[in-house]
């Protein structure tokens, strides 16, 4: 914002964004896309390091009936605790983005878990927060909940 005085009058003058600051949408949705495969492959090979990649150390995971879980020992306790339910592989489906600038966007989807031999154990909705980093877009607030209780 600039103010700007001239003969004792006060004007104000906003200064817009430049969009070009602003990241192409299917780019961030193609980014978004691939760390939500990286999610489901976490489950599918058994490898806590995968899913601890998907989130920035200082992410929250918001889980329904449970306390948030914060930073990366919140994220390891949930992924630990989801894998021993029998959790072996997840699809996320991007509905819509929301709020894109060049640091954060919101995206709404729904998702499917599945147990071993690819059975389906149940279905929800979510938000995540996305957040720009030095090593792409990362989940920094996630939060959702089933359609029903899981299998």
């Amino acid at each position: 914002m600039v103010i700007t005085a001239i003969f004792g009058i006060v004007t104000t003058n906003y200064a817009k964004a430049s969009s070009a600051t602003v990241p192409d949408k299917d780019s961030v949705r193609a980014a978004i896309s691939g760390v939500n495969k990286m999610y489901g492959e976490a489950y599918l090979k058994g490898d806590s390091s995968l899913f601890l990649d998907c989130y920035t150390p200082d992410g929250c995971i918001m889980a329904a009936n449970a306390p948030i879980l914060s930073g990366r020992s919140g994220q390891l306790l949930f992924y630990k605790a989801a894998y021993k339910t029998g959790i072996r592989n997840i699809l996320f489906t991007t509905v819509e983005l929301y709020g894109l600038t060049e640091e954060y966007v919101t995206e709404q989807g729904v998702y499917e878990l599945f147990g071993a031999n690819n059975q389906s154990l149940g279905k929800g909705k979510y938000l995540v927060l996305w957040k720009k980093t030095a090593a792409g877009w990362k989940m920094h607030r996630d939060i959702f909940n089933g359609d029903a209780p899981v299998k």
